[in-house]
């Protein structure tokens, strides 16, 4: 029905068959409905309403509210609900309707029928609509299945025993096919009759025959067939398959539990890969061969299905199971019988009958490891191949260096070749035609071509045929022989290979040309046996290869690491073949339309750095021997590193220059280089620019040549070599140094450089070699010894020059005198005590006072506290009170004492004491004994009698013992005469006489008589001698001793004898005077008058007082000692009276106690510096009351003065030393050196001459010199160079101990195997990637590591570049230079820069990028700055040309400016850029003023440097007078600013700023729109932008703006400060410490007529003079660069400066009056140029190319990565963090979004430190994003997450900055498209994608970066940004 003019427009889109099993399984039939209102009027109250017919289903009507004027709305379809008892029912099919009408309220706005197709039951409708219903028709529950299933089981039994139907459960591929076999027979025996199938079934759909019709009706289809089949195998659990092809349909079935990832697969390749041998995933079936009368076994019904299944048919297969999964279930039961239609089936060749059928085999694969062992040797190897498609080892196709073989059973040719055997390649059959031939190479032939069998039986035969005829095999071959021969005499590495299986792979999933790589590499040899037989192949006896290129592509293109093959796996002869492609298949079964070809092909297979390959695959065992390799792989240094760093200090002092050859002056810090190169040192040598790094290589190689040593030089680029060659040449080194960059070189140029060595003529050694370099070391040690002597610092700290510098600094006087044995025992601890001492002294002392006169002066306390202060109080008033009584006691004593005062004297006061006790102590002391005259004899004479008096009393207590005393006064004398009378008679009479004394005896005893009569007898007579003596001369005892005498109490007596003649003793050492003692006798004896006790009773109370005031003055002292520490003898003065002096000193302390805590600070510190040795400082301090401010100085200067006299008064050269003698020295070396180097280098050519044998006589032919003079004269004809060099290996190293090569001809050039080179030398390290160079270390000993890591990394054009993330701690990093960083290999730095000639040029640099470390020299124009900023009013033209016109326009001026001026244009220019566009706009503008001017052309190229024009890219190893830059980027018309600057934005931007800003030697000028201030480092994160606003900067306002290294460091006193100080005194404008850098100029005095200027420069022997290590580097190379900066140098020396300043000054005067001044050159002065407004040129994009180039365009910003919070728990904790990770992943997309799922969880993991995403990780990250609001978009395979509906709506943007492609977005994509279509208009497609890569940052493109620029194109095309016409892309 027609529509409606004019009102509404309905687009339905619905199924056009319905059946009964689209209804069972609820198929939408309905699928979109769309309205357009076609009015321009608003449609209301509209419905839509739906008819059946017939009423196979129900369906309700719609109501719409509105339908807008010319809108048009999607509406929503409500569900058709099919009727299942009306299609269960249908026996027939036939063509119903659904009618629509659309009402708007009565009037009908549309009507319309719809046909559809309503089918049968049992009728399928064919692969047009949804072919997956086919699934429907496999009733695997069906009761009638039961029998064939029971049969099956029993038919199991019989095979294998077991009649278990158990599916999968055996994991047993074998088993389950045994019982997918028992079904078959089990149906066969069913005798069915095959039934003929309607043409174009699989189109249109048939009729089903359900399983119970089949098996009632013994009758069936193959379609009937297949699913009777397939209903069987799912019944028991297996999932069956349903095959479709042109015109014919079978089924086949999973051995291992799998589905595909669909229900309906259209690749046949994945069914191929699983059918194939050793993968036996899936076995089909032909069902036909199960019908009546076939009798065919089950392997022959897989044959069939098989070769069916590639015979070009193929429609789809449909997965039972998966479609299962999708919830197609079977149709419900229904027995019916129908008729099918016809159709003509294959005929079937018969075969034998039910037979068990064959097992199966497939490879376990499960064993193998999913991880490949990555080892570095691995890493090295994958960075130098080459995964461009040119590479036929990805790429291979049939060309003059490949052969294709017609090949089967590839795994037993290889067998074969492993076995030794020879083929012989055969032209291919006569009578039969090639298959065909596609992208490149032959198609396999099929298994059922009749060739085949001749193919298998000419193997047997050992002939191999190929697809070329016997003219074109001939040629083919005789190529391939002559070439693999060649390359194996000039690489020494075989290519020539026969490629066993190829895999055949796609760029992308879109892509429709398949690529070929070889999977395995077999080496072999072509032999010619004879011109009649012709080439034989036959194995190397090498391993056979597996293709890693191959491997590595799939692993960083798709992602496929393919494990297990390494080792490949073997067999009994050989590699496994079938197993590795079993493996391959297994690893890319799931990659569509890829697969595994078994074809071979004959081939040359290589690539750009195969050679450097091959040296590392072949030689890894012999690498690894090497010390430096073998640590680059380990990862950790391998060899022993002597920690001892070389000191060029020590060198100079020790080494005579004959020791080291230096035929080029070199600097200390090169010549430690070359010191330690020389003694076998692996090390990294760190070259600045402008260091003089090719001077120091040259040097290193000589000196390494003088040594005996052969020297390998590796550079990768020529330009880097040639500096060092030419180098080489000047010192006549060329002819021993063979150079041989190019692994292309001419063989010519090679024999030409071996004959010019021949033609050298030996030459004498210069005799007084020896002799100038002991001169040399002779002279230079004194001149060392000074400056050592002058800087010697001595234990204490000091130097002399230190010392001298101090001591002049200070005003004080020395008012200390330190001993000197002091000085001699200082350490620096002890000065620092010394100094803390006095500080602190100083200190105390200004705070609590001076201790000069201090009242409390005495007090020595330990400790303070307030406590003790009031207890000393306290005390000090006690002993106050006490001393004032003791005082008034004395004085009242003195009137007993004859008016004398005995206490007066604290000396005295021990005996005033015992005077005291004495008289209070003494028994009896009577006034004529104390008055007596000469006492002292009269005291002797009484105490002799008091002995006799004590003996006396002794006998008579002994007598009285024994007697009466009447016995005391008988005549003893008399009886004892008669008893010794008696005794001298006889016996008796002697008894009788002595018993008369016995008797006479016994009248006076009281006790029995002792027997020793005479004893007693004895006794009696000394008694009364006794008696009579006392009697004799007791005259006046009783004056004397009173009743004591009386009572003869001797010892009484005697005590009182004692203590008078004490008392007396006494009296004479207090008074000193006798006659003052006899006045104090007479005194006291006056007192003594009425006896002792009258004289106690008056004064012993006052006595005893004055004891007891004495003893509490003690106490008191005591206890002042105790808590002040008074010094006991304070209170004792000797000379004055102590109790007077304590009076004082008590009221003193009493006053003055509150200052009790200041006198303790004072006391503490005074013990300090006596603990130091400084007492006599305080003491001092104290007694002369020195100034306390001015202490600390005169004791700094009072210490300067003993350490001067002590250092001087040590060394006699000191003392003796003279400026002017110093001087002429100096010039006396400088001549020296000059003369020796010349001599230096005739030493080390006449040395490296000697070494060379004879050539001017004809050698043995065979011995090497005759093997080299040969091949000179027929310049090597038929030898390749590398042969050559095989040939005389002991020869070429005498003739070139040094040779300059690349690491590629390294590579080619020299055997691994050869003797190793003493040296390697790399140059530009930090461009030449370890992979490179690894193989050139190895072939030496030692290694020298030469370049600077803080210019630019390699540039890999063609190499792979990719990161393995999963072996990112093997991965190297950019260059072999960072990795023996790495490594902490020693490291050695050349710290002189030498280029510059102004130091404001490399000032910047040195800052930024070299912590301040190089060493650079000032000019004596260096006040003012060679870097200046060019303010150019203009813009960046950002978003269309991308240039700076103005800047350019600039800069076009200045270069026009300087070349027509006649000075300025003496200096060379270059030019360096931002861009590559600005670059081409300013080459541009100089062409047209070239046209104009010729002239200028010619000033500006034609010069020794010509004018360069560079970018930041290409800039490096340029350098010239002036540089001038053009930013190019700034402000755009509306003054908004990008903080997108191109390169620098990159990876590494401030390495290219580095190099760009170091290029200068003269000027720097920066022309720019953009000032420092308008960068913004909060929106970028760049390192190279954060570079160039400092840059900035520096050039607008000076080197102040650098934060310079060290800039804390406080000022040092030196020589020079003092001298310039004196100069300024006399008027002159003085600067000190000129220069940047650690070198300075120590004074500079200033041209008063050119202010910018210095007129003479000062150099002083201080601290910059002995921090210069050599004498060289202070006498020559500082003085030559400064002569050469123009500099007029006077030099002071300290020593003269210190006997005599005024003479020096006078000497600089006069330096200045002789200096000749510079006249003033003013230059033309600098105006910025302002370009005309009258014409500009409009430049276009300089091409295509150079986009990569360009800033990317206006819409593009840096890609900022969001920081996510590390988290630090257990991985495990992931699955438990639903809400952090909820809040990461919003963090992530809020910062990057859009952004692909991939990244997103990487960005989330990565929090997590969780390296892969593997199953379990993704699960539950889908289940987080449902949780999400977040937008979702995909694109393929990939998801993509936005914030919001209205980002994605809104995204025109696009951004820049390193992600994969896969995680690029295609509209990001799209929007960078159309920005660049925007400026293009039309391009080609192939271009856009490239350039689009390129904006994105993919220098390259491959299968994946093409893959994600499709979907981009696809999505810009969506988006109708472009369109696409033909092979052009245009912006719409």
């Amino acid at each position: 029905m027609d529509t409606i003019p004019n009102k509404l427009d309905v687009d339905l889109k619905y199924l056009p068959i319905i059946n009964f099993a689209m209804q069972q399984n609820s198929v939408s039939v309905l699928r979109d409905l769309f309205v357009e209102n076609l009015t321009d009027t608003t449609l209301s109250n509209i419905k839509i309403q739906f008819e059946l017919n017939p009423t196979f289903g129900s369906l309700s009507s719609i109501p719409i509210q509105v339908i807008h004027p010319r809108d048009k709305i999607r509406i929503q379809l409500p569900e058709l609900k099919l009727s299942p008892a009306y299609l269960a029912e249908l026996t027939e099919h036939f063509l119903g309707n659904i009618n629509l009408k659309v009402y708007s309220d009565e009037d009908v706005l549309f009507e319309d029928n719809y046909p559809i197709d309503i089918l049968t039951y049992d009728q399928w409708g064919g692969l047009t609509v949804l072919p997956q219903m086919l699934s429907s028709f496999v009733t695997p529950n069906h009761p009638a299945l039961q029998p064939i299933i029971k049969r099956a089981s029993e038919i199991l039994e019989l095979w294998t025993g077991n009649p278990s139907l158990d599916e999968y459960q055996s994991r047993n591929s074998d088993r389950v096919r045994k019982q997918m076999a028992a079904i078959y027979i089990a149906i066969t025996e069913q005798q069915i009759v095959y039934s003929s199938i309607p043409a174009s079934f699989e189109e249109y759909g048939q009729r089903i025959r359900l399983v119970d019709a089949v098996l009632s009706q013994r009758m069936g289809t193959c379609l009937d067939m297949s699913l009777l089949y397939a209903s069987c195998l799912e019944a028991i659990g297996i999932h069956s398959l349903l095959i479709i092809i042109q015109g014919h349909a079978f089924a086949g079935g999973w051995l291992v539990p799998e589905t595909f990832p669909d229900s309906v697969v259209d690749d046949v390749s994945l069914l191929s890969k699983r059918i194939a041998d050793g993968i036996n995933d899936i076995t089909l079936v032909e069902t036909t061969c199960m019908n009546k009368s076939n009798n065919i076994d089950f392997d022959t019904a897989v044959s069939y299905a098989n070769n069916k299944l590639l015979n070009n048919q193929f429609i789809l297969a449909i997965d039972v199971k998966r479609a299962r999964f999708s919830g197609l279930k079977p149709i419900s039961q229904r027995v019916q019988h129908g008729e099918g239609w016809q159709i003509k089936e294959e005929a079937l060749q018969k075969s034998t009958g039910n037979i068990t059928p064959k097992s199966i085999n497939p490879y376990d694969l499960s064993g193998i490891s999913p991880d490949v062992v990555v080892t570095k040797q691995l890493m090295w190897e994958r960075k130098l191949l080459d995964l461009s498609l040119r590479n036929n080892l990805l790429n291979v196709r049939i060309t003059r260096n490949t052969l294709q073989l017609i090949s089967s059973q590839l795994d037993i040719f290889e067998d074969a070749l492993a076995d030794g055997e020879e083929f012989r390649v055969m032209h291919k059959p006569t009578d039969w035609d090639n298959p065909l031939f596609n992208y490149g190479l032959y198609s396999a032939i099929s298994a059922r071509d009749p060739i085949l069998d001749l193919i298998q039986s000419e193997l047997t035969q050992k002939r191999l045929r190929t697809y070329l005829t016997e003219t074109e095999l001939s040629k083919a071959l005789t190529y391939l022989y002559r070439s693999s021969r060649t390359a194996l005499e000039e690489n020494g590495a075989n290519t020539l290979y026969i490629a066993l299986g190829l895999l055949k792979w796609y760029e992308t999933s879109s892509s429709e040309r398949p690529r070929y790589a070889p999977i395995l590499l077999v080496p072999v040899e072509i032999i010619r046996k004879s011109a009649a037989k012709g080439y034989v192949i036959r194995s190397r006896e090498e391993e056979t290869l597996m293709n890693i290129t191959l491997l590595e592509m799939l692993r960083q293109n798709f992602n496929i690491t393919i494990s297990g093959l390494d080792p490949l796996p073997t067999d009994d002869s050989g590699v496994d073949v079938s197993l590795i492609y079993s493996i391959i298949r297994n690893s890319i079964k799931n990659q569509p339309k890829w697969d595994v070809e078994e074809q071979a092909i004959l081939g040359l297979f290589s690539f750009n750095k195969f050679i450097m390959w091959n040296d590392i695959h072949n030689n890894s065992d012999k690498l690894k021997e090497n010390e430096v390799v073998s640590s680059l792989i380990n990862g950790k240094i391998e060899w022993k590193i002597n920690g001892t760093k070389v000191d060029t200090k020590e060198l100079d002092k020790e080494l005579s220059p004959s020791d080291i050859i230096l035929p080029i002056s070199a600097d200390s810090s090169q010549l430690e280089a070359i010191y330690e190169a020389a003694n076998g040192k692996n090390f990294i040598l760190h070259g600045p620019p402008g260091t003089g790094k090719s001077q120091t290589i040259t040097n290193l190689i000589a000196n390494a040549l003088y040594k005996g040593k052969r020297v390998l030089f590796v550079a990768e680029k020529m330009a880097a070599l040639s500096v060092v060659q030419r180098r080489l040449e000047a010192i006549n080194l060329a002819p021993f140094c063979l150079e041989l960059h190019s692994n292309k070189i001419k063989k010519s140029m090679v024999m030409e450089q071996l004959k010019a060595v021949t033609d050298v003529v030996a030459t004498t050694h210069p005799d007084d070699f020896k002799i100038e370099a002991e001169r040399i070391f002779s002279l230079r040690s004194e001149m060392n010894q000074y400056i050592d002597a002058l800087h010697k610092e001595y234990p204490f700290g000091y130097s002399l020059y230190d010392a001298i510098v101090q001591y002049q600094y200070i005003a004080a006087e020395p008012l200390f005198t330190i001993p000197e044995e002091l000085i001699t025992n200082l350490d620096k601890n002890q000065l620092l005590n010394w100094r803390e001492a006095v500080e602190k002294l100083v200190s105390v002392t200004n705070a609590c006072g001076h201790p000069h006169n201090h009242a409390l002066d005495g007090i020595e306390i330990k400790q303070y506290s307030s406590t003790i202060q009031q207890q000393a109080s306290k005390t000090i008033n006690r002993a106050k009170s006490n001393i004032y009584l003791l005082d008034t006691k004395v004085a009242q004593l003195s009137s007993i004492l004859a008016g004398h005062n005995l206490g007066m004297y604290k000396r005295n006061s021990h005996s005033f004491l015992e005077i005291l006790h004495i008289l209070l102590d003494i028994p009896q002391m009577t006034s004529s004994l104390i008055s007596a005259p000469q006492l002292t004899n009269l005291l002797k004479e009484c105490e002799e009698l008091c002995i006799h008096g004590r003996k006396k009393t002794t006998l008579k207590q002994t007598i009285l013992e024994s007697f009466s005393e009447n016995i005391l006064i008988i005549d003893a004398e008399s009886i004892l005469n008669s008893w010794q009378s008696a005794s001298l008679k006889w016996f008796l009479p002697q008894y009788i006489e002595q018993r008369k004394v016995k008797r006479q005896l016994k009248t006076y005893a009281i006790k029995e008589l002792r027997p020793n009569i005479v004893a007693t007898l004895e006794d009696i007579i000394n008694y009364q001698k006794e008696e009579k003596y006392l009697q004799q001369n007791q005259k006046n005892w009783t004056d004397f001793f009173g009743q004591y005498s009386k009572e003869e109490d001797w010892d009484t007596i005697s005590l009182i004898i004692q203590k008078v003649a004490k008392l007396n003793m006494l009296l004479l050492d207090v008074t000193k005077d006798i006659s003052i003692t006899d006045e104090i006798k007479k005194g006291l004896g006056s007192q003594l008058v009425e006896g002792i006790d009258t004289f106690r009773r008056i004064h012993g109370s006052l006595l005893t007082e004055i004891i007891s005031l004495y003893k509490k003055v003690e106490e008191d002292k005591s206890e002042l000692i105790n808590i002040l520490c008074i010094n006991p003898d304070l209170l004792t003065c000797e000379d004055e009276p102590w109790i007077e002096v304590t009076k004082i000193k008590l009221d003193g302390w009493a006053n003055n106690i509150d200052q009790l805590k200041d006198w303790y600070q004072w006391l503490t510190i005074y013990r300090q510096i006596a603990e130091v040795n400084l007492g006599f400082i305080a003491d001092q301090y104290k007694a002369n009351n020195i100034n306390t401010s001015q202490l600390l100085q005169v004791f700094n200067k009072s210490l300067y003065k003993a350490i001067i006299e002590y250092i001087m008064s040590s060394d006699d050269d000191l003392q003796l030393f003279k400026g002017e003698i110093f001087n002429d020295s100096i010039e006396k070396y400088k001549d020296l050196v000059a003369r020796f180097e010349e001599l230096t280098k005739e030493e080390l050519y006449a040395q490296l001459a000697s070494n060379l044998p004879s050539f001017t006589r004809e050698a043995s032919y065979n011995s090497e010199v005759g093997i080299l003079q040969r091949n000179i004269r027929n310049n090597a004809r038929g030898i390749s160079i590398r042969r050559l060099f095989d040939m005389i290996p002991k020869l070429l190293p005498r003739l070139c101990p040094c040779m300059l090569m690349s690491p590629i001809s390294v590579a080619q050039y020299i055997d691994v195997d050869a003797e190793k080179f003493d040296l390697v030398v790399f140059d530009e390290a930090s461009q030449m990637p370890t992979y490179e160079a690894v193989g050139a270390i190895a072939r030496g000993k030692n290694v020298v590591i030469v370049g600077d890591p803080k210019q630019m990394p390699p540039t890999n054009f063609f190499s792979s570049n990719s990161v393995d993330e999963d072996n990112i701690e093997l991965e190297d990093l950019e260059s072999i230079l960072d990795d023996c960083l790495a490594l902490s290999m020693p490291s050695q730095h050349l710290l002189w820069h030498y280029r510059s000639k102004h130091e404001s040029l490399i000032t910047f640099s040195n800052s930024e990028y070299y912590d301040k470390k190089l060493l650079t020299f000032p000019s004596p124009d260096n006040i003012e700055s060679k870097v200046k900023h060019v303010s150019v009013d203009g813009f960046y033209d950002k978003g269309k040309t991308r240039q700076n016109k103005a800047e350019a326009e600039a800069i076009v001026h200045e270069i026009v400016r300087r070349l027509s001026d006649e000075d300025l244009k003496k200096r060379s220019i270059g030019v360096v850029t931002f861009s590559s566009v600005q670059q081409s706009l300013i080459e541009n503008m100089l062409h047209d003023i070239y046209v104009e001017d010729p002239n200028l052309e010619s000033l500006a190229l034609d010069g020794e440097e010509p004018l360069f024009i560079k970018n930041l890219e290409n800039v490096q190893g340029d350098e010239r007078d002036i540089i001038l830059f053009s930013i190019g980027y700034g402000p755009d018309k509306e003054g908004n600013v990008s903080m997108n600057f191109g390169p620098l934005n990159r990876i590494g931007g401030e390495r290219r700023l580095n190099v760009a800003v170091s290029r200068a030697r003269y000027e720097m000028l920066i022309f720019s729109t953009l000032r420092s201030d308008q960068i913004d480092l909060n929106r970028t994160s760049s390192v190279g932008v954060a570079g160039l606003k400092r840059f900035l900067e520096f050039s607008e306002r000076g080197e102040h703006t650098l934060v310079m290294r060290g800039n804390s460091k406080e000022i040092e006193h030196t020589i020079s400060h003092i001298i310039a100080d004196k100069l300024r005194t006399l008027g002159y404008k003085v600067h000190t410490d000129i220069g940047s850098s650690d070198y300075k100029i120590d004074i500079g005095i200033v041209d008063e007529e050119n202010l910018t200027n210095y007129r003479l420069g000062i150099l002083c022997d201080g601290k910059n003079y002995c921090a210069t290590k050599m004498v060289r580097d202070r006498e020559i190379v500082q003085n030559s660069v400064l002569r050469m900066l123009g500099w007029n140098i006077c030099r002071v020396w300290t020593l003269d400066w210190w006997e005599d300043p005024e003479k020096v000054l006078r000497t600089i005067i006069e330096a200045l009056e002789q200096t000749n001044r510079q006249p003033i050159k003013k230059e033309k002065p600098f105006t910025p140029f302002v370009p005309p407004i009258s014409k500009s040129i409009e430049q276009p994009l300089c091409g295509l190319s150079d986009f990569t180039n360009q800033e990317s365009i206006s819409s593009s910003i840096p890609y900022e990565t969001a920081e996510l919070d590390l988290v630090y728990k257990p991985k495990d904790d992931f699955f438990y963090s639903r809400n952090l990770i909820l809040k990461q992943i919003n963090q992530v997309v809020q910062k990057e979004a859009p952004i692909s799922r991939n990244l997103l969880c990487k960005r989330v993991l990565s929090a997590w430190n969780i390296s892969r995403l593997g199953q379990r990780l993704d699960r539950t990250f889908e289940k987080l994003f449902k949780d999400t609001d977040l937008y979702k978009t995909s694109s393929d395979e990939f998801d993509y997450f936005w914030v919001d509906k209205n980002q994605y709506d809104n995204f025109e943007t696009f951004r820049s900055g390193n992600r994969d492609a896969v995680d690029l977005p295609p509209e990001e994509i799209a929007n960078a498209m159309r920005k660049i279509l925007e400026n293009e208009v039309s391009i080609p497609i192939v271009d856009l994608i490239r350039l689009a890569a390129q904006v994105f940052g993919f220098a390259r493109t491959g299968s994946i970066v093409d893959a994600a620029m499709n979907r981009g194109l696809d999505a810009a095309i969506q988006r109708n940004y472009i369109k696409l016409e033909e092979d052009r892309a245009t912006i719409i």
